[in-house]
């Protein structure tokens, strides 16, 4: 009986080694046949694209009758996309980098020094702005998103006056981490971002920046150099050939910060953190319904409520008009304008505010490394098996 039962044990074992031996020789030729399957789609691919530009022009001007000022300037540029796809989740990596300098002739005796008399170097760019975004799909378009944001400069900044030459930034002072867990809508042309947890990091690690007395909201004594907001942020991007090789690309961001309440001197219109001693806020959007006389402001109203409580939102606006003649040649407009209450310098084109404006126009020499849409890579040595 024994017998018979070990024969037993061993015919079964025999047997469930012979089905595993096929089912594995089955897996292992339905993998190899998918691979070979020119449709088959790989678990996860990168696409990356990196563009540097460079645009370089000068004017030299000796004894010349209608005048001018010789200078040599140049601004460098460079961005990049690092995509990597998977059917389930997206790793999107963008790097977009610039920095220009300009050299300028400042007493015009170019007779017997030439272009050793271009004494004085200033910018006309200088931007570090880093982006990460991980996205799981959710439903249709939308996505649950977690991203990171990292904007500083790489040189010391200055405001030039006729009489002085002022510091008001440098890198890492200020630097802006902005980290946010939220919900995306992604469609072909454009992106909306929603997030109502976003973290926002000042730093302010340079000691010169803060002597100049530009805190950038970071209260600075006892030795602090770092601001941790906690609020709301909202972007939308959209882009695309709106004719024939010209491309229309347009970015606005908010950021609605819990932490930082204002008061807002309505006399003045200055702006303050936190009221003085001896100091109160008057809640005068309360009072308005009562003193409100024909649908106009009575007089003395202004002066009798004092200060108002508002929060700022921060605005950062871009858009850029981009022609290619060709895949190395380009001609461009764009301008940026954002709005930071924190940063104290008051605004001459529109005056007593704090919006920020910054343009540019020109002609730009690109190299394009970028790897084909229809074969992207597939990196073996970075995959997600889910």
């Amino acid at each position: 009986m024994k017998k018979v039962l070990l024969l037993a044990v061993l015919l079964l074992t025999a047997t469930i080694s012979t089905m595993a031996d096929n089912l594995y020789d089955q897996l292992v030729y339905q993998t190899y046949a998918s691979m070979a399957d020119s449709n088959a789609k790989p678990r996860g691919v990168w696409t990356t694209s990196s563009t540097p530009a460079l645009k370089i022009d000068g004017h030299y001007y000796n004894n010349w009758q209608a005048t001018g000022i010789s200078q040599i300037s140049s601004i460098s540029t460079f961005n990049g996309n690092y995509k990597y796809t998977h059917e389930k989740f997206t790793w999107d990596n963008v790097v977009d980098l610039a920095l220009g300098l300009y050299w300028q002739d400042l007493d015009g005796d170019t007779t017997q020094r030439g272009f050793s008399t271009l004494e004085s170097r200033r910018k006309n760019d200088d931007k570090i702005d880093l982006t990460s975004t991980f996205s799981m799909k959710l439903k249709n378009s939308w996505n649950i998103n977690a991203s990171a944001n990292f904007k500083s400069q790489f040189f010391d900044g200055y405001k030039y006056t006729t009489t002085d030459t002022l510091l008001i930034s440098s890198f890492m002072a200020p630097a802006f981490l902005t980290t946010s867990i939220g919900f995306e809508c992604k469609k072909e042309f454009w992106n909306l971002s929603l997030s109502f947890l976003t973290g926002k990091t000042t730093f302010l690690l340079d000691d010169r920046v803060i002597d100049a007395g530009q805190l950038y909201g970071v209260d600075t004594t006892g030795g602090r150099r770092v601001y941790a907001g906690l609020g709301s942020y909202v972007k939308f991007y959209y882009k695309k050939d709106i004719a024939k090789n010209l491309n229309f690309y347009t970015r606005i961001e908010l950021f609605y910060d819990y932490r930082k309440p204002h008061y807002r001197d309505l006399n003045t219109q200055n702006v303050l953190d936190a009221l003085a001693d001896g100091e109160s806020y008057v809640g005068d959007y309360n009072t308005w319904p009562t003193d409100m006389v024909d649908g106009a402001i009575p007089s003395g109203f202004l002066s009798r409520t004092g200060y108002s409580l508002m929060h700022d939102t921060d605005i950062d606006f871009e858009f850029k008009l981009e022609y290619r003649f060709s895949n190395f040649f380009a001609a461009y407009l764009m301008a940026r304008l954002k709005y930071d209450s924190d940063f104290n310098q008051m605004s001459t084109l529109f005056p007593n505010t704090y919006w920020q404006l910054y343009q540019s126009a020109g002609v730009q020499i690109y190299f394009n490394w970028k790897t084909p849409n229809d074969k992207p890579r597939d990196h073996h040595w970075f995959r997600f098996n889910l």
